[in-house]
């Protein structure tokens, strides 16, 4: 889905105005009233159906908390977002001055939970074999080369609800102060993608670059094993798909750069 704002982006010296999007987003989160309390679906009759713990459909109820305030930051600098039409593309929100803009702005909402505060945790940051590699046009929005930055808006929450179904109870709207919250003590990162990317893959046999493990201070700080941008991508552009074909190459950073300083 495509939303335009208005037809021109924010100039300075006919170039598009950079947007600080990490202070913007953060300022507006800080800002917004009732920021995570959604406790339900609701019906055009009024029933409403409790969440649960369903991992994705609490996944869906931040991405709606994200929605509006990216619309805001759209509006106020005069861009257009985007949203994808398939479900599998990247990123979840494009912010641009137009279609032919060459300096697009990709955003991805990222939800986990722990049981603990203050236990550490990690993503899944798409696949190493799509889009970031060849022309750039494998499930992607927009082709790789037309985006000047990609960030995460990370949600880590505590979980609350032990249960998917929360239990077999509908409510009525003037019921919703029954109706108890399946997560709390939420915390939030907003960072560029490539400083919470690790060397390793994600989980399980997926061609996903794995983020990193750490608390939510190490997403923060962007506390990646890599030096630059150039070099996460260089580096996950040439990562093999199985550990038999990395062998004799490389399978974590200090390899990678031992290969690269013998050549």
């Amino acid at each position: 889905m495509t939303y335009t704002v208005t037809p021109n982006c924010v100039r300075r010296d006919n170039k598009v105005a950079t947007i600080d999007f990490q202070k913007l987003f953060l300022e507006k989160l800080n800002n917004q009233v009732q920021q995570y309390n959604i406790c339900g679906v609701v019906t055009t009759d009024g029933v409403v159906y409790p969440l649960g713990s369903d991992t994705k459909v609490l996944s869906t109820i931040f991405e709606l908390v994200t929605r509006p305030i990216i619309a805001n930051i759209a509006t106020e600098n005069r861009l257009i977002y985007v949203e994808p039409s398939v479900q599998n593309h990247y990123p979840d929100f494009t912010l641009m001055e137009n279609a032919d803009d060459p300096k697009k702005i990709a955003i991805d909402v990222k939800t986990t939970y722990v049981d603990n505060l203050g236990d550490t945790f990690s993503y899944t940051l798409g696949g190493y074999t799509s889009f970031i590699r060849g022309n750039g046009k494998k499930n992607i929005v927009y082709p790789y080369s037309q985006y000047s930055e990609h960030w995460v808006v990370g949600y880590v929450y505590q979980r609350v609800a032990k249960k998917k179904a929360a239990g077999l109870q509908t409510f009525k709207i003037e019921d919703l102060p029954k109706i108890s919250l399946p997560f709390d003590h939420v915390q939030v990162f907003v960072q560029k993608k490539w400083k919470i990317s690790s060397d390793r893959a994600g989980s399980g046999n997926t061609t996903n670059i794995g983020s990193i493990r750490g608390t939510i201070d190490d997403f923060r700080n962007g506390n990646t094993p890599f030096r630059t941008e150039a070099e996460f991508l260089d580096y996950w552009r040439n990562y093999e798909r199985t550990a038999a074909e990395r062998k004799g190459k490389f399978s974590n950073i200090t390899e990678f750069r031992r290969r690269h300083w013998i050549k």
